[in-house]
């Protein structure tokens, strides 16, 4: 069991590492301008950057890390000579000072390497004054470089050098060179010394005054938008049940219709019943006739006062409908709000990237960030990271060139990436990614793509220059000849399109020979509930995003052609390839009938230039939607990305369009064989309640070719005859709700189904169920007990040729 002393110990180390991660992005942020300063401030950036260093020593001293405090202690001893100016500042320094933050980046990590890595830093910046026989901070140079014991004994409660725990970045106001630092002591009065000698070393201070933040895990956060979503979720549940209640309220105009019909015969029959022909009524019949005026006369004053009620019921439901969506709305964007993080968070650690990286292929970039104080969310910066470091990437991979060559183009030797994040319209932000170098080879791209095999020698010479330059966002294309770690492999902007796109935003491009490129990327604030259009295919309800709906219309048999094997459509005078949705998703009933006297419901899909039409069988309606994660379990599922609760209380699995239309334009698609030889197979509905049997029986007709759908009952089946055809129907006989002897009699007694052939085959076994079956019009009778695969489909194959 862990002790008390131990879980404080975890926690404290846990809090340091998120200190001491934002203060060496400080230190590394300074070092960089530091080093590209022109306006000489370097006395003022040197300040800045040893107290955060002094700070992250106190620090690393409070937890016992002595290799990261010993690594600290020789930085400062650094940064004191620069103040004294008996060092230049030189790049050899700055690498040095970078090394030495890189391998406190290493040490803090959970399995840290061994304590060579800390005695090479260390000696490596001693080294760096060697020769210097003044004391730096105390320490004579001219003694041993590297010293012969790093103490790691606790430090006693008494050592003045130890800060606070809880106040490591305190602001120290000066650090003189050759003094001690100012004592912790020193920062309260003497009775709160006293009080915390008793309290001990790990007390807890009293809470200051005007603290307006707090540090909360972002688990909790997560949590809480969560169940701000579940807010919204209960608000659409009640949306839908108002909605309910008013479909009720349109009954009572039908019952109010039917009742005005007969306000003339009533009034008859009242005048006959209670006027002067009252006594030429026999007795028997008069009073059960003024028992029904009564009642007819009662129930319309109940009806009546029933509407007015359930009228007011309804106003004040929607009035606290209406005040539940205000606070919901508010409570969520607050919750919202706090997820909201400077974009800074992200790109604070771009500055020693781009250096580090740049210099390791023989160039020198500089990054120049603008607007980084500008608030995305959390998640939203998760997933906008990589993004910007393929961005980057890029950039010094193929747009920078080395600095003679620069030079000889008449550029600076130093090119610059600029990072520019502005406000957009509609609660975006724009984040533009610019660079001064080479801009792209039109002509490089398009050889690429050829070779790549993304386009055909027949479309290039056809292609645009803005088409050209989008290629560059198609996966597997890379103009870089060398497959190194970052570059070369052609995922980088094809990743970058395909998750900004997830995200809702755009990407656009615009490139200038030798003048450099500039991609832009548009991105909302934050996650919020978005809004999709809910489809029914194949007997389920889905949701498709409408960020990549670019319409909903209803198509007639002649807008869809074949272009070799290949269905197409007609729709706005531009070809768009179709998908058959049940077909995509895997499902292998007959969907749609698309050469039928009805228009088909088709929702076109738009993304990176593509279009598809995805023809389902329902378009129900648009609403707002919350989207919750599959889990782990199921989140490799292909073209699922998540699910929805309805507001009728139904789970719909929420569609991922981006990879429908990706696989509508792969070759060799087996599911589109599917869709495009849809009309030369022979569908058949199989009606069976048990799984097992059902299961059998489908996969007995599939093999053989045929396109099987399933129905439980003789209910659905009847259903589902009158949304799809059918050439056969294969029933059992003994089912609820409807069996299979029902089932046919009703299919015999339709005009629309004469020549659809039935097959019962059930385990009933008796002459007299067989003669039934034959009665009602069954064409064939298999028996289970004696069931025969082949015989079986031989009989199928029979009917469906016409030997009845």
């Amino acid at each position: 069991m862990i002790s008390s002393d131990e879980e404080f110990h975890e926690w404290l180390l846990g809090t340091f590492r998120e200190e001491a991660d934002e203060i060496l992005t400080e230190m590394s942020k300074g070092l960089i301008s530091l080093e590209n300063d022109k306006a000489g401030n370097q006395a003022e950036l040197i300040e800045q950057v040893f107290r955060k260093t002094h700070s992250l020593k106190g620090a690393a001293r409070a937890v016992n890390l002595r290799e990261i405090e010993s690594i600290c202690q020789n930085i400062e001893n650094v940064f004191s000579a620069l103040k004294r100016e008996e060092i230049e500042p030189d790049p050899g320094i700055f690498d040095l000072l970078h090394r030495s933050i890189s391998a406190i980046y290493t040490l803090l990590s959970p399995d840290p390497p061994s304590e060579l890595l800390s005695t090479e830093i260390v000696y490596a910046l001693r080294s760096a004054l060697s020769g210097k026989n003044s004391p730096v901070n105390g320490v004579t140079q001219s003694g041993p470089l590297i010293p012969d014991t790093i103490p790691n004994a606790p430090v006693p409660d008494d050592d003045p050098e130890i800060p606070s725990v809880f106040s490591t970045d305190l602001p120290v106001e000066s650090v003189p060179e050759n003094s001690n630092l100012l004592l912790a002591d020193e920062l309260v009065s003497p009775s709160e010394q006293d009080t915390q000698k008793h309290a001990g070393r790990y007390a807890v201070p009293l809470p200051v005054q005007g603290i307006d933040t707090v540090r909360i895990s972002s688990h909790k956060l997560d949590q809480l938008i969560s169940g701000s979503d579940d807010l919204l979720t209960t608000r659409l549940f009640i949306a839908h049940r108002l909605r309910e209640i008013e479909d009720m309220m349109s009954a009572f105009s039908l019952w109010k219709w039917n009742h005005s019909q007969i306000e003339g015969d009533l009034h008859q029959i009242r005048e006959f019943t209670y006027g002067i022909q009252k006594s030429n009524l026999p007795p028997d019949i008069l009073l059960p006739l003024e028992r029904i005026i009564d009642f007819l006369k009662f129930d319309h004053d109940f009806v009546s006062s029933l509407q007015h009620d359930l009228s007011r019921h309804i106003h004040a439901t929607e009035m606290d409908r209406s005040a539940l969506e205000a606070s919901t709305s508010e409570i969520s964007d607050l919750i919202h709000d706090a997820v909201l993080l400077p974009i800074s968070t992200i790109l604070s650690p771009f500055y020693k990237f781009v250096r580090d990286y740049s210099r390791s292929t023989g160039k020198i970039v500089d990054l120049r960030i603008e607007g980084e104080d500008l608030e995305m969310d959390r998640r939203i910066l998760e997933s906008l990271k990589p993004v910007l470091m393929h961005l980057i990437h890029n950039c010094i991979d193929h747009g920078f060139a080395t600095p003679d060559v620069r030079i000889q183009r008449g550029k600076p030797e130093s090119g610059i990436i600029h990072v520019r994040i502005t406000p957009h319209s509609g609660s975006k932000v724009s984040i533009d990614v610019i660079d001064d170098g080479a801009g792209i080879d039109l002509s490089g791209i398009r050889k690429a793509a050829v070779e790549r095999g993304v386009i055909t020698v027949r479309q290039e010479p056809h292609l645009t220059d803005e088409e050209a330059l989008w290629l560059i966002f198609r996966s597997g294309l890379s103009t870089c000849r060398e497959v190194t770690e970052l570059s070369g492999r052609g995922l980088g902007l094809a990743i970058v399109e395909d998750t900004v796109s997830r995200l809702g935003g755009d990407v656009m491009i615009s490139s200038f020979p030798l003048k450099g490129t500039t991609i832009t990327i548009v991105l909302p604030v934050r996650l919020a509930t978005f809004r999709g259009v809910v489809v029914r295919s194949g007997g389920q309800t889905y949701v498709l995003p409408l960020q990549q709906v670019k319409q909903v219309i209803r198509a007639v048999s002649n807008s869809f052609l074949y272009q070799g094997s290949r269905l197409v459509a007609r729709i706005d005078g531009e070809t768009v390839r179709v998908v058959m949705l049940t077909h995509a998703l895997g499902m292998q009933g007959p969907g749609p009938i698309i050469s039928g006297p009805d228009p088909v419901p088709i929702v076109t899909l738009e993304y990176g230039g593509r279009q598809i039409a995805c023809v389902v069988d329902e378009v129900i309606r648009v609403q707002e939607i919350v989207v919750r994660p599959l889990g782990s379990l199921l989140k490799r599922v292909k073209r699922i990305t998540g699910a929805v609760i309805l507001g009728d209380g139904r789970v719909a699995m929420v569609l991922d369009p981006l990879e429908l239309i990706q696989e509508a334009f792969t070759t060799g698609r087996p599911s589109q064989q599917i869709t495009e030889n849809f009309h030369d197979e022979k569908r058949i509905l199989v009606v069976e309640d048990s799984v097992t049997s059902r299961a059998l029986l489908k996969r007995t007709l599939e093999m053989e070719g045929y396109l099987v759908q399933t129905a439980t009952d003789g209910m659905d089946a009847f259903a589902k005859l009158k949304d799809y055809e059918f050439d056969m129907v294969v029933s059992d006989v003994d089912m609820p709700r409807m069996s299979g002897f029902t089932l046919t009699e009703k299919i015999r007694a339709d005009d629309n189904y004469t020549d659809l052939a039935v097959v019962l085959v059930t385990s009933l076994d008796s002459q007299e169920d067989q003669e039934h079956g034959k009665a009602v019009g069954a064409d064939a009778y298999v028996v289970k007990s004696s069931f025969e695969k082949c015989s079986f489909l031989k009989t199928i194959r029979d009917l469906l040729s016409g030997k009845r």
